[in-house]
């Protein structure tokens, strides 16, 4: 008896097994021939009830919600119910709009089945939708009909029902919220599909669409959409947020001696993890390198992992899955995060086969929380020199500490903080990613330290400043310049006649009549101009050149070379106000 049980086991393994390499060629084929691919298959239904939910909503998206409905007509009344929960809400209220999409979808489907399914399994998440986008009347048999007889529509002569429009009202009938232009043509189909089916299930139905309380029953389905979506691993966005909370290295967990290298049993029973995500894992990084590093039994192990991650990451994200798009950002937010956790706590020795040892050792969610810690302990290192800096205390906008910079700090003052890559992979901000993210932006979050705290020690008069635009950058290099040229110490525009003697200065070994440089003399001059900034800075700050900061020296330099970049082939007769934005200037006349 027992070996005609492993038999059987074995085959159903071997059933999944296959099951499981075709859903994955699925998957991670073009839209088109991934619809053909299960449509085309030898037993299309099984196909597409054995695709995890997640996985199955993915597909959809991928190929287009309309051109998927071949495939939903034969899919699960559990997989129809999932997209439902993910589609139909926005954080904790019902979307009556995308309610009227999937509706629409799912009618087009299968109409008796769908109508039969709502009405039997889901009767107030239905009726609610129809209490949201119409209005019911009943006529007993000795009134007229409502006065406004035109606008409703009757199928019987008894009950009545009509769409207000969202601008209007009628009498004391307030307009429906949600009302979208494609529910009113959605329901009449539907209410005189149920009609022809049963007219006592759609007295019933009406009647009782009418008697619905729409706070109560919002509340409940939400708590049992919460209930099915936490079974998949998408707890409610306060509880999925500790998959943020930083983990230090001495505080991470370790597996259960070679738990990731025992060989499980086989169990029917238990679904398999979702595997779109895995087509995302591309490139070089080391912790895409070490999943290759895997067996199949362990990879698939892993899997269940990492999906259950992805889930987190979207409640946490309150990311609301609309398109693939959406599944798309928090599949890569979450490889990101598991690659600068290994590389964090494998740091200097970043080799896909000691990644390996890291995943057979810890857990991928405190891996996870490892990278989430980089980042948040820049944006508390940011948020906490911000209380105090110069900016803050003079009440300047966030725009004084110019474009890279503010680029900076605005990545790190988001709720999750992000890298400021300027476009160089053709992003604004992305994902910390690397060690070498969070060091370069750690070096450059002390710059702006060491700028704001220099400012600090200087007896700057801000409301002098009246026009143009206020950056740290002109601030600094106005007031040098007017020290330089003898004028009070204040942010006024600098007449342009008696600026042009500075700017001369500025790039004494330029050729005016070739505009050429020499580059002989070219570093030397943007060392004297440099030296002599650090100088004006030393006097009006009171603090010792030797005792400056190595980064605002830094920042210093890089000031001047941007200034020669900019400026030195530029002729003093020709200089404009608008064009030159590192000072603030006026125009002679």
């Amino acid at each position: 008896m027992k070996d005609k049980t492993n038999y059987r086991l074995a085959n159903i393994q071997k059933k999944e097994i296959k099951l499981r390499q075709q859903r994955h060629e699925i998957i991670v084929s073009d839209s088109e021939k991934a619809l053909d691919m299960i449509l085309d298959a030898p037993a299309p239904a099984t196909l597409i009830q054995s695709f995890p939910d997640q996985d199955l909503y993915y597909l959809m998206h991928k190929i287009g919600p309309y051109d998927f409905i071949p495939v939903l007509s034969m899919a699960t009344s559990q997989q129809w119910e999932y997209i439902l929960d993910v589609e139909a809400w926005d954080n904790d209220r019902i979307d009556i709009d995308y309610m009227t999409k999937v509706f629409d979808v799912l009618y087009k489907a299968d109409s008796q089945r769908l109508l039969r399914w709502a009405i039997t399994k889901k009767p107030d998440f239905f009726e609610f939708y129809l209490f949201k986008n119409m209005v019911v009347k009943v006529r007993e048999h000795d009134e007229l009909p409502p006065e406004d007889f035109n606008d409703y529509i009757t199928i019987d002569d008894k009950f009545y029902f009509r769409f207000p429009e969202k601008s209007k009202t009628s009498g004391d009938e307030p307009s429906k919220p949600g009302n979208s232009q494609e529910a009113p043509e959605l329901i009449e189909t539907m209410l005189k599909a149920v009609a022809q089916m049963d007219l006592s299930v759609f007295h019933g139905l009406l009647l009782e669409t009418e008697s619905v309380l729409p706070s109560e029953v919002e509340e409940e389905e939400f708590r049992l959409k919460n209930l099915r979506l936490a079974e998949k691993g998408f707890l409610p966005s306060h509880e999925a947020m500790g998959i943020y909370q930083p983990t230090k290295l001495d505080s991470l967990r370790e597996r259960p001696k070679n738990s990731l290298l025992k060989h499980e049993e086989y169990d029917p029973d238990m679904p398999l993890p979702p595997q779109f995500f895995s087509q995302f894992f591309k490139g070089d990084n080391l912790f895409v390198q070490s999943l290759k590093l895997f067996n199949q039994q362990t990879a698939l192990i892993l899997e269940s992992e990492i999906a259950a991650l992805i889930n987190k990451v979207i409640s946490a994200d309150k990311i609301k899955l609309k398109t693939k798009e959406d599944l798309e950002k928090a599949i890569l937010k979450t490889c990101d995060y598991l690659n600068l956790g290994l590389e964090i706590i494998l740091k200097p020795e970043l080799k896909p086969e000691l990644a390996k040892n890291v995943i057979l050792k810890h857990f991928l969610e405190d891996i996870f929380r490892t990278g989430s810690r980089a980042g948040i302990k820049l944006k508390t290192k940011a948020v906490n020199w911000f209380r105090q800096s110069f900016t803050n205390t003079s009440n300047l906008p966030l725009s004084f500490l110019g474009e890279n910079f503010l680029g900076v700090i605005g990545g790190l003052f988001l709720d999750r903080p992000l890298y400021f890559d300027n476009y160089k992979s053709g992003l604004l901000y992305k994902n910390f990613t690397s060690l070498s993210h969070i060091t370069q932006t750690d070096k450059i979050l002390d710059k702006i330290i060491a700028v704001d705290t220099i400012l600090m020690t200087m007896d700057i008069d801000i409301k002098s400043f009246t026009q143009g635009v206020l950056t740290w950058k002109t601030l600094i290099l106005t007031l040098w310049a007017r020290d330089r040229l003898k004028l009070p110490s204040t942010l006024e525009p600098i007449n342009l006649q008696i600026f042009k003697e500075f700017f001369i200065a500025l790039f004494p070994d330029t050729d005016i009549n070739t505009k050429n440089l020499n580059p002989k003399n070219l570093d030397q001059t943007n060392q004297v101009q440099r030296d002599d900034l650090i100088l004006w800075i030393s006097e009006v700050s009171s603090i010792n050149q030797d005792s400056l900061s190595e980064n605002l020296i830094e920042v210093l330099t890089d000031l001047m070379q941007e200034l020669e970049k900019e400026y030195s082939r530029v002729e003093p007769d020709n200089i404009d106000p608008r064009f030159i934005p590192h000072f603030l200037l006026k125009d002679a006349k």
